[in-house]
């Protein structure tokens, strides 16, 4: 499954001229793709990161998405610090993204997780990031998920993507994949409807 992303990210950016736009998720589940894509000879100047969503505590600290990825991915690449943007509010990451693609707020590649609950990025059930109308939004996980404090972009920003990977492993996360795949509302990732291409890769090994 990482493989078969890794190739799907290749192909997307190889197939761009000038910046491309990338979000990634945290969670276990990208590890394996993030040592894929380190290992791929890509033209790493031209991508510009964002995080799908982040826990907002200190890039040093093991619970930070963006740490674990500089630590998986961005350190083993030959990719521009300035093209890392670690946005610590929803303001100033959205700003980030309608700069990076010329107003359009339309990334041009978003991997995803899947939680046991239905959320993916860092919208959970009942989140007001289901129906805002802002790009990115700071948002409180649900009692006893810490940490609690996160910032996650929105589905109006990842339905406006040009190619979405929802990604999920393991027989505990098989059925709610299932209702994913189904386009099941009841749950935030049921919500993925994206203007562009959308993958839905599941794997049976964790």
């Amino acid at each position: 499954m990482a493989s078969f992303a890794a190739g799907l990210f290749k192909r997307t950016l190889l197939h761009k001229s000038g910046g491309f736009t990338a979000a990634l998720p945290g969670g276990a589940t990208p590890a394996r793709l993030f040592k894929e894509l380190a290992s791929l000879p890509l033209p790493w100047e031209q991508v510009v990161f964002f995080m799908s969503d982040e826990r907002l505590v200190p890039a040093s600290s093991p619970a930070s998405n963006f740490g674990a990825a500089r630590k998986a991915l961005f350190s083993k690449i030959k990719v521009p610090s300035a093209n890392l943007r670690p946005a610590r509010t929803p303001a100033a990451l959205e700003k980030e993204i309608l700069k990076e693609t010329k107003s359009s707020g339309r990334l041009d590649f978003v991997l995803l997780g899947l939680g046991a609950d239905g959320h993916t990025a860092s919208v959970f059930p009942g989140s007001p990031a289901e129906k805002s109308e802002k790009l990115a939004l700071a948002v409180t996980a649900p009692r006893g998920v810490k940490p609690a404090r996160r910032l996650t972009l929105t589905f109006r920003a990842l339905n406006r993507a040009r190619l979405v990977v929802l990604m999920a492993a393991g027989p505990a996360k098989k059925s709610v994949f299932k209702l994913a795949a189904r386009g099941e509302r009841t749950i935030p990732a049921g919500r993925l409807r994206p203007a562009g291409k959308f993958y839905l890769l599941f794997s049976e090994e964790p």
